[in-house]
């Protein structure tokens, strides 16, 4: 029984490997989600804040003139 665990091992070392890179995938999509959903709100905020919601900025750099609705 012995050997046959053995034999397993490196079966068993490389799921673990794996499972370990799937989790910091994972881990870094989720921050990147949370980044981006972050800057929405943020920009929402500032749209509201400034404009008070009559404007929206929908330049790519937002230092030019805020697009009429």
């Amino acid at each position: 029984m012995a050997s046959l665990a053995f034999a397993n091992a490196p079966a068993h070392a490389f799921v673990k490997i794996v499972a370990t890179l799937v989790r910091r995938i994972q881990s870094a999509i989720r921050r990147c989600a949370a980044v981006n959903a972050e800057t929405r709100i943020h920009k929402a905020r500032l749209e509201a804040e400034v404009h008070r919601n009559r404007f929206r900025l929908k330049t790519k750099t937002d230092d030019d003139l805020p697009v009429i609705l």
